[in-house]
Order: structure tokens, then sequence, then C-alpha cells
């Protein structure tokens, strides 16, 4: 066991303290200025429990018997005298950074509590459950009958200590809404500083049920009260059909329900776009299902991108959470503050699937040139080629044609009938859709609004 003892000084009232320890306030000042014999004052301070690793999930009692100060060498001390302790702790050798865990004394040992010990901890370390060592110096304080005070702090004593949580919290939790299981998103920060997990999910009838089971198949239902969860407990009901934002703290065993819009919209924002959600393009979430659609970045993905759920910067903003290759089939995003921008795919024009639960994306075709071809151009490449343009904060392909009078045509994706829009009756586009056509003769500018919710076209005279 580590035994130090420790002589002080007392000089015309000037306290003496560690001078190596200068963050750490002075006792009280004397109230007299008679000198004490410092000689006479001893001090043997020696770590109890502290001496050894302690584990305070299963260390049983309450308080914590930390060190011993044993002051049997200063017989000066009289009925009138007080003796106090202080206990400074760091998370460095050089105490850079100080808190104080309060003392409880019983007889001659210093007690901490097992509870304050473990809150500690984690404000040095984080909330997940770990060994780490902690610097302590004992600092105590000895007040004369007479009103002078003496005090003198110890060397740093280590401490061992394994923190403990009132729940164990998984890295990975599942929402099951009427039979069908999805994984829940997270921000990817550690789980013990961030316990919250989301899910967006959707109702096809009234009074459907769902609850939370974890990675390792723990079921979380319905808690003693409105809004808790429990362990093993009995589903909970979504009222009637919709979608439902979902949130749940799996530190607290607390859980949020919000009836979430039919239809999610996502801003997409890059230097394609001079970072400006309004001049930006968009992808839509259906009834809860991952949103899907076309992006044109227009070569300038490698210079940076983000997904954000508002059009601003206030809301969740997805970026890079994984180094990937220039063209991954699929990225794992982040929502943290600090994730960089994505910096992945170079090429004109991708369509992509963005599954904000998983955090994913994914590309599901790639596009190196859009274009119109028609029978202006005998339906064969090469085809005018589109380019992106911008106005009123809608994205849109753009190019300029010269028709003859009754001209057809079609917008397809790399000169090939594998993707091409035609007319759905309607204005708007789909894939393999009737050829557009034109009543007079003359130059025509198209433009394909390809990010809208549901892609249409324009045709307009010259």
């Amino acid at each position: 066991m580590k035994k130090i003892s420790i002589y002080s000084t007392l000089l015309a009232g000037v306290v003496a303290f560690s001078a190596c320890t200068p963050e750490i306030e002075p006792a009280e000042k004397p109230v007299s200025y008679d000198p004490v014999d410092s000689a006479k004052v001893v001090a043997n301070v020696t770590a109890a429990d502290f001496a050894n690793p302690i584990d305070l999930g299963t260390y049983e009692a309450d308080l914590i018997s930390a060190f011993t100060v044993d002051l049997a060498a200063t017989p000066e001390l009289g009925a009138g005298d007080k003796v106090s302790y202080k206990m400074h702790t760091s998370d460095t050798e050089e105490m850079a950074k100080v808190k104080d865990l309060a003392v409880k004394v019983e007889e001659n040992i210093l007690k901490v509590s097992k509870a304050e010990l473990n809150d500690l901890m984690k404000s040095f370390f984080g909330k997940r459950p770990a060994q780490n060592t902690i610097y302590v110096k004992v600092r105590t304080i000895l007040t004369a009958s007479t009103g002078a005070n003496i005090e003198f702090i110890s060397e740093p004593f280590l401490a061992t200590i394994t923190t403990t949580a009132d729940l164990a919290i998984e890295e990975s939790y599942y929402i099951n809404v009427a039979g069908e299981q999805k994984k829940m998103s997270h921000s990817k920060t550690d789980v013990y500083e961030d316990p919250v997990f989301k899910a967006t999910v959707s109702t096809t009838q009234d009074a459907t049920e769902w609850y939370v089971t974890s990675e390792s198949g723990i079921k979380f239902g319905a808690g003693a009260q409105a809004g808790s969860l429990a362990q093993d407990g009995t589903s909970l009901v979504l009222d009637t059909i919709g979608n439902y934002d979902i949130s749940v703290n799996m530190e607290t065993l607390t859980y949020t329900v919000e009836k979430a819009p039919d239809v999610i919209e996502y801003f997409v924002v890059g230097d394609f776009s001079g970072w400006s959600q309004t001049d930006g393009q968009r992808l839509y979430s259906v009834a809860g299902a991952p949103a899907e659609g076309w992006l044109v970045l227009n070569g300038a993905g490698a210079n940076g991108w983000k997904i954000s759920s508002q059009a601003d910067w206030s809301g969740t903003n997805y970026g890079a959470g994984e180094e990937g290759t220039a063209e991954a089939a699929q990225l794992i995003l982040d929502t943290a503050g600090d994730a960089p921008n994505i910096t992945q795919y170079s090429g004109f024009s991708y369509k992509v699937s963005f599954d904000p639960a998983n955090y994913t994306l994914s590309i599901l075709n790639t596009v190196d040139i859009w274009g119109l071809v028609g029978s202006f151009n005998g339906w064969a490449a090469p085809d005018v080629a589109m380019a992106l343009s911008t106005e009123a904060g809608m994205d849109y392909l753009v190019a300029t044609v010269t028709l003859e009078a009754g001209a057809e045509f079609k917008i397809r994706a790399n000169e090939d009938w594998a993707i091409n829009f035609g007319d759905a009756g309607d204005g708007t586009l789909k894939q393999d859709g009737s050829n557009i056509s034109v009543a007079e003769a003359g130059d025509y500018e198209v433009r394909f609004y390809f990010c809208a919710q549901t892609p249409y076209y324009t045709v307009t005279k010259l």
C-alpha cells in the first residue's frame, strides 16, 4: 500500500500549498497570524480501497473507503483544533483539469460516494462503462483553536476505476411494426453519449402494434408510465393510418411518437448548387420508404455535397460517415455536426436511393449524358445533350433543338433506350412513355425537371 508523509510550512500568515497544482485554491485565509511550528505537524496519507482497481459495477457498498489519514504524529492538536479534507482529481498526472470529489470522514477514513465517483469518471472519460485511471491528491487542512490555518497536499495517487451504467446500451435497435422489422437510425456517435435511436414508419391500418428489440433480441414495450419503455413490456399502438416519427432513448427508456407527413422532402446541396438549398435538388420519401430519385452532380461531386432534412442547416444533415471509393455502390452516411462532406461520385448524373433509417446512400444507375433523341436526328445518336440549370429553386436539365412541324422526340440517358422518358399523358414523364410532339416548326427549349417528386417536362418555342 502506498504511504506518503507530507510536511508543510506557514510563513508569516501565508498559506503554503503544492507548487505543482496552482489551479487548486488555497484554504481559507488564517484569522490569526500566529506562527505554527510546522515541524510538529505530520500527516500520513495511505491509499485504502484506492490502492487496488475498483469495479463500480460489483462494489457493494454505497461509500468507498478511499484513503486513511494518520495524524498520530501530531500530538499538539488540541480539543479546539479542527481537521478537514478535500479530494482533488484529474485525468492527467499534471492535474491540468481538476475536479473535486466530495469526502465523508469516518474516524480517520476518507470515504467517497460510489455514485458520485461514477459520475466523476464519466465526466472525464465519457458515459461508456470502461476502466480508466484518475490521479488523486488529498488535501488536509488544519485549523488551530487560535484561528491559524495550515494545509498540505499529497503527491498524486493513481486510482483505477471501472464505471458502470444503469442499463447496458447496445449498438443497434430495431422497430417492429405489424410484424415488419426495420433497423433504427443513430447518429453514429458512442451510444452512451447519444442513446437516442429513431425511425420513420408507416401503417396501413388503424391500431397497429409496435415494439423495439435490441441487437441481442431483448424486447422493449410499454412501461408503467406513459411514454416509458420496459423490458418485455406489451406492444405499443399507433392509432391511425399514416407515417410516424418514433424516437427512443435507451438510457432513460422513454419514447416519443409524432405524426409525420406522407411525403418527406430531402435537400441535396453542394458545390454544384453553390451550397444553397433553394438552388439544390430534392429527394422524396413516400410513405416511409427510402427516398429515391435522380441527382445531377454535374461532375462536381468530388468538391463536396450533403443531404439535409430542411431547407436550411438547422435540421438533420447527412455527410460522409466512412471512407469509400470514388464510385462506391453504397456509402454509410453520418449526421454528426462535424461529419465531413461527401466527396464521392464525380460523374454527371446518378439515380440514388437514400435510406435515412440506415444512413445508407445507394447508387442504382449512373448516367454520363442526358439528351434529346427523335425524328429530327433519325432516333439515333448523337443525342442533343442537356445541361444543368436552375430557376426559382428547382434544378432542371435543358437543351435547345430545332424541330419540324409534327416532330417527335424523347429524353433518354447515355444515348441508349434502357432509360428513356416519354409523356405520361398529363405533362409528367414516365419510363417508356409516349413520344413528345410539337405542332409547329421552330426552335424549342426543352426542360426536364428531374428532381421534382414526379418528374415533368416543358417545351417552349423560342
